[in-house]
């Protein structure tokens, strides 16, 4: 082998030797509490769909300012800092800024109990979505560092199965916590009597911030390779890689990063769209009550929900070891196929027993993307900038998904179909639609994701290789 591929092959993350110090304890301790810390994301963002009718009751807004503080102003503020938060993730001490992101979420929460007018509340939840923006991508940055290529899927699922749980406690915890403040109206000092939905936006905000205390006893490769304490100097260790050089890299690999992130993003789209009008199907279409429906779906999200991640991401490393370099994402489209047939047979259904049944389907496959996605980022992307492309795929979600998902099919009901009662026929129209186009682009980014795998492993900052299928070539022959 010559000298070029010599180089061309230099492992892109010195802190890799770092990371094989980290006991596997260790390591797994930092992904219970990252499952923690994702639970209580999800938690803090869940809790407003309890709220909506005591909020508006209050402070005297309408449907379309609750969908903007609940869609797409958090999807929008959420997308566009994550890219520089990850700039800093990808520089820095990863166990602090998270540590920071959690505080900031979680205080923000409890803000949002203080809110005495929209534009108050407005200004926490926005204040919540920059704080949650740092999870995600730090997380697959530091597990990648903590966990060898074989193991970062089991751990990805185990991370991402929080997320379903985190939807189900939410419901049930927000629930009886607001009945609870409901029964005696709660008071607080030097404040005084305060509503009920007040008082559960601190009570769920407020012991978010004891995790971020854990966190900062998370293993980070990064300093023990520095052999610091702490800090968030950048060292000589941490490569800072310009964003041009992150551009050019998803240029080269465009075909895989486009089939794939905005493959997930249309999945994501038919996702929020879906179970965000789902309990409202049932209302309208069975004549269930929110409170029954809301009992069912978050039973069916605390057990369905974490077994579809922990399967999908058993399945991809299944694969993996039987030669599968795109193992993932093939899941992904499983998860799609899945989701998609399981939808539609739900709202075709013509009676509640077997929705119900479909729904609990619905539940397994919709959580397949949430351990699976960020382990295919850290495959097809060099180490040095995985914080900012999980913070791109991340965005790319949070705005095609929870921003455009519910309001597609809101519109379709509202002014193409023009009947309340045909909830059923706009989400199945968004769900096939947005299905399909997932199925596809997936499908399309399979021919170069192995190319991309390969490239992820041999770039180098500023020394990425022009022709990496010769320099693959004059390794073999030499």
């Amino acid at each position: 082998m010559n000298s070029q591929n010599a180089h061309a092959t230099r492992p892109a993350n010195p802190v890799s030797q770092a990371a094989a110090s980290v006991s596997p304890a260790r390591a797994w301790y930092a992904v219970s509490v990252l499952l923690v810390a994702y639970i209580f994301s999800i938690m803090d963002r869940q809790i407003l769909t309890l709220l909506v009718g005591p909020i508006q009751k209050t402070l005297g807004v309408n449907d379309t300012l609750i969908g903007l503080l609940h869609g797409f102003t958090f999807a929008a503020f959420y997308g566009v800092m994550g890219l520089p938060i990850a700039r800093l993730i990808d520089r820095g001490n990863r166990r602090v800024l998270i540590a920071i992101g959690i505080v900031v979420w979680s205080l923000a929460t409890a803000a949002s109990g203080l809110a005495s007018d929209y534009w108050h509340l407005l200004a926490a939840r926005i204040a919540v979505a920059v704080g949650e923006a740092v999870l995600i991508p730090g997380t697959v940055s530091l597990v990648a560092d903590l966990f060898t290529p074989d193991k970062r899927g089991r751990a990805m699922g185990v991370f991402g199965a929080a997320g379903p749980v985190g939807s189900g406690v939410g419901l049930f915890a927000g629930s009886l916590i607001l009945g609870a403040y409901t029964l005696s109206r709660p008071m607080l000092p030097f404040v005084g009597a305060i509503e009920p939905w007040q008082a559960t936006f601190i009570a769920v905000g407020l012991p978010g911030v004891a995790v971020a205390i854990f966190m900062l006893a998370v293993p980070e490769p990064r300093v023990a390779k520095k052999g610091s304490t702490g800090g968030m100097g950048t060292g000589s260790d941490i490569v800072n890689v310009p964003v041009a050089q992150v551009k050019d890299y998803i240029v080269r690999n465009g075909r895989t990063f486009r089939g794939f992130i905005v493959g997930a993003s249309m999945f994501y789209m038919s996702v929020y769209g879906f179970t965000g009008w789902a309990p409202t199907y049932f209302v309208r279409h069975f004549g269930w009550s929110y409170q029954e429906i809301g009992k069912l779906f978050g039973m069916l999200m605390l057990v369905a929900g974490p077994a579809g991640t922990l399967f999908a991401s058993w399945l991809g490393e299944r694969w993996i070891r039987c030669g599968v370099v795109h193992s993932y994402l093939r899941v992904a489209m499983l998860g799609v196929c899945g989701m998609t047939v399981s939808g539609s047979a739900m709202v075709l259904a013509a009676t509640a027993t077997p929705a119900a049944i479909f729904l609990g389907l619905v539940a397994f496959f919709v959580t397949f993307l949430f351990g699976i996605g960020p382990a295919i980022v850290t495959q097809i992307t060099p180490a040095p900038m995985r914080g900012q492309v999980a913070a791109l795929f991340t965005g790319a979600l949070n705005l095609l998904g929870a921003g455009l998902g519910p309001v597609a099919i809101g519109l379709i009901t509202d002014y193409v179909l023009g009947d309340r009662n045909a909830i059923g026929s706009s989400m199945l129209i968004v769900l096939l639609g947005a299905g399909t186009l997932a199925f596809l682009l997936l499908r399309s980014g399979i021919c170069g994701y192995g190319d991309s795998v390969k490239h992820a492993a041999r770039w180098c900052l500023a020394h990425e290789p022009q022709d990496l299928a010769s320099a693959d070539t004059r390794t073999a022959q030499g």
